[in-house]
């Protein structure tokens, strides 16, 4: 991982609250995630807490956030003091091992993005599927592997608050860097490319099974307003995608 989350944590806290994520990720995340209820839910790579506070909010009976960023869980930690909701955040790198879990989902949004090579994204996997119980379930966004194939005709996601840069061929690992710009200073995210086939494979050999990816999609306006095909870039050229699979 070349990106320093340590120094770009408040930069990076901004960045969540851009209208594209909030509008496209954030809703398409909660939607397949679902119904909640007395669940147990385990957010890794959770940064500053964005998605692990809404999970809470959602009704999960248990939510803990890990991160390998000390600053991000810092972050967090002082969202939870301002507002309690009763989240355990911990420092932790979700390729080091660890006893077994038995949470009932597990949810990440920025981690299988900074495997740069199969071996990496299989152990990645593999603390995915250890942090759950048999019958549990995981929930995540990866970057669209198809990214590569827009390149003839790019879209304009500089609209949205973000632009994504692109060797010019696609092979595992190949590094593809996001500038986001935000009110007063820009930074840039270094994620790498890993085909579907990668993701289905070392998900499998990690002990999951119905492995399935879905397409972003648009929560509703909150002001209720006139957009045109503003969003069509996103719906037509996702920049990222979601996965979901079942432990066995």
């Amino acid at each position: 991982m070349t990106t320093d989350y340590n120094q770009i944590a408040n930069q990076y806290k901004k960045a969540k609250e851009q209208p594209w994520w909030t509008r496209s990720v954030l809703y398409s995340m909660m939607n397949l995630i679902g119904d909640l209820a007395e669940k147990s839910v385990v957010d890794v790579a959770c940064g500053e807490g964005w998605l692990t506070r809404e999970l809470r909010k959602a009704g999960a009976s248990e939510v803990v956030g890990v991160d390998i960023s000390e600053e991000m869980i810092e972050l967090a930690r002082r969202q939870e003091a301002y507002e309690p909701l009763g989240i355990e955040y911990r420092v932790e790198d979700a390729r080091a091992p660890t006893t077994a879990q038995k949470f009932d989902i597990s949810t990440s949004t920025c981690l299988l993005v900074y495997a740069s090579n199969h071996q990496e994204l299989s152990i990645m996997c593999r603390g995915l599927a250890r942090r759950i119980k048999s019958g549990g379930r995981f929930v995540t966004l990866i970057v669209n592997p198809d990214l590569y194939s827009m390149q003839a005709h790019p879209p304009d996601y500089r609209k949205y608050g973000f632009q994504a840069r692109l060797p010019e061929s696609a092979y595992e690992g190949a590094p593809l860097v996001w500038t986001i710009y935000l009110d007063d200073s820009t930074i840039e995210i270094e994620n790498y490319h890993m085909p579907i086939a990668a993701h289905e494979s070392a998900l499998y050999d990690a002990g999951f099974r119905d492995v399935t990816f879905h397409n972003l999609t648009i929560g509703p306006d909150p002001q209720a307003g006139e957009e045109g095909n503003y969003w069509e870039d996103i719906l037509r050229y996702p920049p990222a995608i979601m996965i979901d699979g079942i432990k066995t």
